[in-house]
């Protein structure tokens, strides 16, 4: 392994054999949930939430439809689900829906929102059914966990054979880490908000297009496609942030633009058909 960049609390660490790169501050099981039993998604950026939650699980339904194929049918599983606000979406496009969250607040307010089960707690440890979902999505949750192979394994357990998984998640192979990351060493006093912007605290892995690949073949599923996806922060939560944060953000949307690429990547995946 090597050291490629001081952080805040932690390093950034890359392995030298696999090229997944990661922080050697690791979280665990425990300290995960309770993290999130105290701070729900998307704490302390969102100024109307209701508003912002619902516009941001309607993109996340879109996406799905758009690599899934829209349809009115099916059984859906949301790791990660939050509050609900998608599988709320989901439901009403027709799906029937199950969702699964560490934090107890937020199951329980989703169990409200939505008609399908709710369960709290770590996939990996929770009875789902197997060969059971068409569709099964997380959403900016693969960097937060603390085991990701035991939890997309537990995921492909529980897809139908021909069952497709979608998840979102931060993009370690986009064109500019390079640039910013020579930037952040050069300047790290007057690049900390990028820094940070990039690597946040409560981030334990950062995969690339290879290494994501790599992971779900590895739990015997078949990557189909990945597309660029604009981080929700240039989408939702940029104008509570400084100018020179906003100004960086759009100069990052804009190079995107310019090259079709994007620091967040949205990909799509297959459980094989025996």
């Amino acid at each position: 392994m090597r050291l490629l960049l001081h952080l805040r609390s932690s390093q950034l660490m890359e392995c030298d054999q696999c090229r997944l790169r990661y922080t050697d501050v690791y979280g665990t099981h425990e300290s995960i949930v309770e993290y999130y039993s105290r701070v729900q998604a998307h704490h302390g950026k969102l100024d109307n939430q209701e508003a912002q939650l619902a516009a941001i699980a309607r993109a996340q339904a879109d996406a799905i439809d758009l690599l899934c194929g829209v349809r009115r049918q099916g059984r859906i599983l949301e790791v990660g689900c939050s509050r609900g606000h998608l599988l709320e979406i989901l439901e009403e496009r027709g799906w029937e829906s199950c969702g699964v969250d560490l934090s107890a607040a937020s199951a329980q307010e989703a169990r409200a929102r939505v008609s399908g089960p709710i369960h709290q707690g770590i996939v990996e440890l929770l009875p789902l059914p197997t060969d059971h979902f068409d569709v099964v999505a997380m959403f900016d949750v693969l960097a937060h966990l603390p085991q990701p192979r035991g939890t997309l394994d537990a995921m492909a357990t529980a897809l139908k054979p021909g069952g497709l998984l979608v998840l979102s998640t931060v993009n370690e192979s986009w064109p500019l880490v390079p640039v910013f990351q020579a930037l952040f060493k050069t300047l790290p006093g007057r690049t900390k908000d990028l820094r940070d912007e990039m690597y946040e605290g409560q981030h334990y892995c950062y995969f690339g297009e290879k290494t994501v690949g790599r992971l779900l073949e590895e739990v015997g599923l078949q990557l189909l496609e990945v597309q660029p996806l604009q981080p929700l922060s240039a989408r939702f939560f940029a104008h509570q942030y400084s100018w020179r944060r906003r100004l960086a953000l759009h100069a990052m949307a804009r190079a995107d633009q310019i090259l079709g690429s994007s620091r967040k990547m949205l990909v799509l995946a297959r459980k094989p058909v025996p």
